[in-house]
């Protein structure tokens, strides 16, 4: 049998990149190494091959072989360049730091993954990308295909240790979720320049009127030219200084020992905690937003190209950078900045009350699971239990103030803490002695959520796993709110992860693309003409992904077209 015949016909097969720079927005393939069992690995010169041979291609890699990869989402974007789209897929990074809580290495880097489960690993095994020389020296084919060949020998020792290990359900969860990451990262999102330049003068006149208004209770500073005509403060204490500010609040009567907001929230109709929290926020817009995200703007696409980091965390949860998209403050005059571009639309789509319902099924609470098999709204027959009105009857600031009992307490807190996280987070003034009441209400009303406290507070637990199986290990200084916090969450990102598998497969030739995701909420753009039709496939799909991991507890996605992200 050719080789080629090898390839086409093979059952699995690993495939290992070079390329002519990072970003492949802007850089070509450079070679291509493709190992299949009992055959000599082949090697691809993309220079020379591609764009006429890219049919064959094409061919190979879109077969029914699964294809293995370290740090899938790379070769995927490189790949999706040619406009090529792999199907099935091992990723022996993610693998490997699944594995990490049971005994697999602390670093998921190729030459220690290698290193840790093969018993001859490969010397320098080479990671993916990596600019090279035009030609390639023959060292560093060799080196290529001996990576290449090591890959096939990793998910052959990593198999065995995903099923011993009960990790194969979120194994394929992740390696599904890896073709959505690099569709994300390759297409990125539209900014309209305007719009955020508009944004930027309002934030910087914000931050002066706020710094005026500051310096009615300090020293107004003198300013001096530089030598380059700048003028700079000679005499000003900085707002940005704690311990500066600590002084300032105690000239002031606001005797404190932070400035964090817990501590100032009983002072907040302060005029001096107003202006500090106006400078604060728009300092802090301007800095890690406003100034600095127009840069990152490919010069090729015109667009943003954030990089996700697909297990962020050690629950599951994704990190984000260049820009951290999801750390983009909520407001409207942020996410209207954030467009379809001309004949575009998008389509966004969150989670209704995720973490709820997977607290609901963690802890096999019976009310708050038929609440949401009956499609009853959660905060309104919370509001109704605590409050001891009919749940026709509930108020809107009834309501409001059950969302903060629901979410807070599900999570362990105690009374104080909930009367600050009510006001700070909704709006809500409760006071220590309702927060109390409210929370003896709430863990009566749902016991089994009580009953489920009281066994993680029992048992203390060292490690944990999500309702997929994926499995990780508490720091000693978690507390017992982050013992409820990790499983919650982790299973609410993997039902995300899940639904953005299915959605490459089900948007597949439609001409949508999946541009962002910031933890529960998924966007996408679509041709003007076929935003309903995306619409109806954004949403059933995060739902029955969602179904599939919580069963006995509905999920339910709320779906919107719009021209900008803040018509969500």
């Amino acid at each position: 049998m050719s080789c080629m015949d090898s390839l086409l016909s093979a059952k699995v097969m690993a495939v290992h990149i070079r390329t002519a720079g990072p970003e492949p927005q802007r850089h070509r393939l450079r070679l291509i190494q493709l190992a299949v069992p009992e055959c000599p690995v082949v090697a691809v010169d993309a220079f020379s091959v591609l764009p006429e041979g890219k049919p064959l291609l094409k061919r190979i890699l879109e077969g029914p072989a699964v294809k293995v990869f370290h740090n899938a989402k790379t070769v995927l974007s490189f790949l999706l360049a040619e406009d090529i789209q792999v199907e099935n897929l091992f990723d022996t990074m993610l693998a490997a730091q699944l594995l990490r809580s049971s005994g697999g290495p602390c670093k998921a880097d190729l030459d220690t993954v290698c290193r840790h489960y093969l018993p001859d690993p490969v010397p320098q095994a080479a990671e993916q990308g990596g600019a090279q020389a035009a030609e390639g020296s023959r060292g560093e084919l060799e080196s290529a295909a001996e990576t290449a060949r090591a890959l096939l020998k990793l998910r052959d020792a990593m198999i065995p240790e995903l099923y011993a290990n009960g990790l194969n359900l979120i194994a394929k969860i992740e390696f599904d979720c890896a073709k959505a990451i690099a569709q994300m990262e390759y297409h990125g999102v539209w900014l309209d320049l305007a719009r955020w330049e508009e944004e930027r003068c309002e934030m910087e006149k914000v931050q002066r009127e706020a710094l005026q208004q500051l310096y009615t209770f300090a020293e107004q500073p003198a300013y001096q030219l530089t030598f380059w005509g700048e003028e700079v403060a000679l005499n000003a204490g900085s707002f940005d200084s704690n311990p500066y500010v600590i002084r300032l609040l105690k000239q002031n009567g606001i005797d404190v020992t932070s400035t964090d907001k817990q501590h100032l929230l009983p002072y907040a109709d302060h005029p001096l905690v107003r202006a500090l929290s106006a400078y604060r926020k728009s300092s802090k817009a301007l800095s890690s937003f406003l100034y600095p995200i127009p840069a990152m703007i490919d010069p090729v696409t015109g667009r943003l190209h954030p990089k996700y980091d697909q297990i962020g965390a050690s629950s599951g949860r994704m990190s984000c950078g260049g820009p951290n998209i999801q750390q983009i403050p909520r407001e409207q005059a942020f996410r209207r900045c954030f467009c379809a571009p001309k004949g575009k639309k998008l389509v966004i789509a969150d989670y209704s009350q995720i973490e709820l319902r997977v607290a609901a099924c963690i802890s096999g609470d019976k009310r708050m699971m038929e609440a949401y098999q009956k499609g009853e709204d959660l905060h309104t027959l919370t509001a109704a239990l605590i409050c001891g009105t009919p749940a026709g009857s509930v108020t809107k600031a009834q309501r409001q103030a059950a969302k903060a009992v629901n979410f807070g307490l599900i999570f362990g807190m105690g009374a104080a803490g909930l009367a600050a996280y009510a006001r700070q987070s909704y709006g809500v003034d409760m006071t220590q002695e309702q927060a109390a009441a409210f929370r003896e209400r709430f863990f009566k009303a749902y016991p089994g959520i009580s009953a489920w406290h009281q066994r993680i507070a029992a048992a203390a637990p060292t490690e944990e796993r999500t309702l997929t199986g994926r499995k990780f290990t508490f720091r000693k200084n978690a507390g017992l709110s982050g013992l409820y916090n990790t499983p919650v969450q982790g299973t609410a990102a993997d039902i995300a992860k899940a639904a953005l598998g299915d959605l490459v497969r089900r948007l597949k030739h439609t001409g949508t693309k999946i541009i962002a995701i910031v933890h529960d909420e998924i966007l996408l753009e679509a041709d003007a003409q076929d935003a309903e039709g995306a619409a109806a496939v954004l949403k059933s799909t995060m739902e029955l992904a969602g179904d599939r991991i919580l069963r006995g507890v509905p999920c339910v996605a709320d779906v919107k077209i719009a021209d900008d992200w803040a018509g969500k």
